[in-house]
């Protein structure tokens, strides 16, 4: 690939220069910058800009692409980082580094049209290890080799994409060298009919998110091809926080009868029914996989917030009344209006009465927290306590009230929590009827 690419650019903030500033965009696996190319002696552009506001936000909301050898697709990419001027024998100039961009080719060669491949961080080979068998050499001890386990080659279906997981070999093999290594590359590799780079890459990220959730480690996607009869798009996510998690949970498949393992369950219906409440689901399972990584009252409140992002809608309900209802009611007005001692408040005692009536016509509601578990086939006490133990926590936790609670039954009831949530996950994905009776041996 080529060194560098020339891009011609200016500030939005025409305060800090009106000028169009060429500058070379580095682009590997790594990292990505923008190398802003000044050479007026003295300028102190990279100053004013480090200072002005939202210099560290988005490149489209800082800078403006007036020319560009290569064709791009920014996808929300943040400046995350900026160095002062440096110089080298030719120019001084002074870095940007973005997180995400996506560089477009035409596709010369019309090759692998309607195909692309995401490249996983190395979380991912807890997934795409599942998918085959171990190396083995049992037939000739001078040939390795590695296949996919029975049945797990097939492609799932995930309307608008159709993807498996797959591993990608290297070596560091060079001629005259005794031996060398084999490097294994967790992938996902996917084909589509109908679907754009954006709506590709977001259900590349809804995958992710899933395999993350069944897995309990964090899954993302560092690296994606993706290729149109036109075009090929290589999109790179090199974000500094992709590599600050640490969550690690045990699998969820214990939770399920029937679909208990990868091949099975990415077979159900899960994509549809994650589409439905796309932020609802990114929200719910980062904050699973988050609330390993904070402290004890943290991890209480980002799981019981699962069940906050779940809670359900309840209609008003009416108590049916016979036709003497209005009878009754007037005649009951009259009983506790002759106990006011000044006739004159019987009008305002009335205002009031009509407004009671309203409300008394109501059936009270169910709280709907607990309301939301239980429809869901979800017992607390399953898992060591009651709903209403764990309410309280909450609250006493939101107020403030920390050492009111020993740490060793916060550390339980947290682990009540997970399994509840990881539950009403499960059954928001349409698997409500596979959940594993929690007593089952």
């Amino acid at each position: 690939m080529k060194e560098y690419y020339c891009i011609n650019l200016k500030f939005k903030n025409t305060e800090i220069s009106s000028e169009i500033f060429h500058s070379h965009l580095y682009v590997s696996d790594k990292e990505m910058y923008f190398q802003i190319i000044d050479n007026e002696p003295d300028s102190q552009i990279d100053r004013n800009f480090m200072l002005s506001k939202g210099a560290h936000g988005l490149f489209k909301d800082n800078f403006e692409i007036t020319e560009t050898e290569v064709a791009l697709f920014l996808d929300k990419s943040k400046i995350y980082k900026t160095t002062s001027f440096q110089s080298d024998l030719q120019n001084t100039y002074f870095t940007i580094y973005v997180s995400k961009i996506a560089l477009i080719f035409p596709n010369k060669h019309k090759e692998s049209i309607n195909e692309g491949k995401a490249f996983l961080n190395k979380n991912g080979l807890k997934v795409v290890n599942t998918f085959y068998s171990y190396f083995t050499n049992f037939k000739d001890k001078n040939k390795f080799s590695i296949s996919r386990m029975n049945g797990m080659s097939d492609f799932y279906e995930t309307n608008p994409i159709s993807f498996r997981p797959e591993l990608e070999f290297t070596s560091n093999e060079t001629r005259g060298s005794e031996e060398f290594t084999v490097k294994k590359i967790p992938s996902i590799n996917y084909k589509f009919i109908d679907s754009d780079f954006e709506k590709a890459k977001r259900s590349i990220q809804i995958i992710c998110n899933f395999l993350s959730f069944c897995f309990g480690i964090r899954i993302f996607c560092e690296k994606l091809t993706y290729r149109t009869e036109e075009q090929i798009f290589i999109y790179r996510d090199t974000s500094p926080n992709n590599k600050t998690f640490v969550s690690d949970f045990t699998v969820i498949f214990y939770h399920l009868d029937k679909n208990c393992n990868i091949q099975k369950i990415l077979k159900t219906g899960w994509f549809s029914n994650y589409l439905k409440n796309e932020q609802k689901f990114d929200k719910a399972i980062d904050n699973y996989l988050h609330s390993r990584e904070v402290d004890l009252s943290a991890s209480f409140l980002l799981l019981f917030n699962i069940i906050e992002i779940f809670n359900i809608k309840q209609e008003i309900e009416k108590f049916e009344f016979n036709e003497f209802k209005e009878e009754n009611f007037n005649k009951a007005f009259e009983i506790i209006s002759q106990t006011l001692e000044n006739e004159e408040e019987k009008e305002i005692l009335k205002d009031k009465w009509n407004g009671l009536i309203n409300k008394i016509e109501i059936k009270p509601l169910k709280s709907p927290l607990e309301e939301t578990l239980n429809l869901n086939n979800i017992k607390p006490t399953d898992f060591g306590y009651s709903f209403g133990k764990l309410k309280k926590t909450r609250d006493k936790l939101t107020h403030g009230s920390v050492s009111s609670i020993k740490e060793k039954d916060l550390k339980s009831q947290i682990f009540c929590l997970r399994n509840i949530t990881l539950r009403l996950i499960l059954a928001n994905l349409g698997l409500k009827n596979d959940l594993k009776n929690p007593h089952y041996p």
